[in-house]
């Protein structure tokens, strides 16, 4: 009976795992599709900055009709009516911490985000 390197045995491993190993060029990106992906794109809200100091500005694909600022245990904070798809709310006046920023479309929708006030 042959005795076989430990290296001998590792680098014949290794190779065998190359063999099965993906390619760095194989990318898989799942496709989106269906009405859910459609309503998710245009339900998209940009809020910046995060984390804020003195104001957000919020940007959307539709119009907005309403922005409300919730804390982290459901009460609301903060109201405003918006209009069109760029707003801004100013949060100079609220405690440092974390809070739910619920966007209401024209059409109903809502999203909501994360902010964090600094």
């Amino acid at each position: 009976m042959k005795k076989i390197s430990i290296v001998k045995s590792l680098l014949f491993v290794i190779g065998c795992l190359m063999l099965h190993w993906p390619t760095a060029n194989a990318t898989i990106r799942p496709t989106r599709q269906g009405i859910d992906s459609i309503m998710m794109d245009r339900r998209s809200v940009l809020v910046y900055p995060n984390p804020v100091i003195a104001a957000l500005n919020i940007k959307s694909r539709q119009p907005i009709q309403q922005l409300v600022l919730y804390t982290m245990d459901g009460k609301p904070i903060k109201k405003m009516t918006a209009t069109g798809k760029n707003n801004q709310m100013y949060v100079r006046d609220i405690q440092r911490g974390a809070y739910m920023l619920n966007t209401i479309f024209e059409d109903g929708t809502r999203t909501s985000k994360m902010i964090i006030k600094q």
